[in-house]
C-alpha cells in the first residue's frame, strides 16, 4: 500500500512552491494586520 502511494507521488515544481510561499506570505500579512487591529481595540476598551 505505501509503495502505491509513493509511486504516485510527484514533488511540487519550483513554480508551485513559489506560489505556495506567496500565498503563505499573504496570509501572514493579513493575520498580522488583524492582530494589530485587535490589539488596538483591546487597548481602547481598557
Amino acid at each position: 500500500m505505501s509503495r502505491q502511494i509513493a509511486d504516485g507521488y510527484q514533488a511540487p515544481t519550483l513554480l508551485e512552491l513559489e506560489a505556495r510561499v506567496r500565498g503563505l506570505e499573504t496570509q501572514v500579512a493579513r493575520l498580522t494586520e488583524l492582530v494589530k487591529t485587535l490589539s488596538g481595540q483591546s487597548r481602547e476598551s481598557r
